[in-house]
């Protein structure tokens, strides 16, 4: 895999847009699915799956908290 030398400095995130961006779908899908995998190995439990979870639950990821 060839890697492209920019020119002008470009953040993480737009350098993160142009690869996704040139990205098949089912690729995008498979990284997904890695991701939220190596997500849930980190968290393990603490993930609730639940559709109707407490407010205590919601407020422990609010940023006005």
């Amino acid at each position: 895999m060839k890697i492209k030398r920019y020119q002008t400095k470009k953040t993480a995130q737009e350098i993160q847009d142009m690869v996704f961006k040139n990205m098949s779908a089912n690729k995008k899908i498979e990284i997904g699915s890695k991701l939220w995998k190596l997500g849930k190995d980190i968290v393990g439990n603490k993930i609730n799956y639940a559709s109707r979870r407490s407010s205590k639950s919601f407020s422990q990821y609010r940023k006005d908290s």
